[in-house]
């Protein structure tokens, strides 16, 4: 959570990670996350890893929660620069290579959230697979402003349900 959430007590990964924060268009740091930095996808893969241990059927991860998970941070700029050359910074926001290549970072997560459960569903011997829902937003548009690409999940099998929210 932000620092100053009623939920931020002690230490969290949140506090001791500053340079993985998001960054918004400007430059400036957002109070949350991003899933474009490996080892922020890394902790919260190791987190879901661990809740896969427990006797459970599935994870549910929930994307209408504080999106976006991924803006307008170094990598993904300067990834998009090296494919398009162009700044992302300086087109559209809505603009559609823009939101399709920021929502690699996220089909790239639940690529890596997917294989790790399996593999924990694997190591335990588990009859059937451990599934791996998400709660997204109600159009295929409001997703890609949030950097989820659906069909790329449902094409590559990264999802098992998608919880429709709005």
């Amino acid at each position: 959570p932000p620092m100053h959430d009623h939920f931020n007590h002690g230490d969290s990964f949140y506090k001791k990670h500053p340079e993985l924060r998001g960054t918004d268009r400007s430059g400036n740091a957002t109070p949350r996350i991003s899933y474009a930095y490996p080892e922020a996808r890394e902790f919260v893969v190791s987190l879901l890893s661990e809740i896969a241990e427990f006797p459970i059927d599935g994870i549910c991860l929930l994307y209408n929660r504080r999106p976006p998970l991924v803006e307008y941070e170094p990598p993904v700029v300067q990834g998009f620069i090296d494919e398009f050359g162009e700044d992302p910074r300086r087109l559209n926001p809505l603009d559609a290579r823009w939101l399709s290549y920021r929502a690699r970072v996220l089909t790239h997560f639940m690529r890596e959230v997917s294989e790790a459960v399996a593999a924990e569903a694997k190591e335990r011997g588990l009859a059937r697979p451990i599934e791996v829902s998400a709660v997204v937003g109600g159009t295929t548009e409001a997703n890609l402003i949030t950097g989820i690409d659906l069909a790329a999940r449902v094409v590559e099998g990264s999802i098992d349900t998608l919880i429709h929210y709005g």
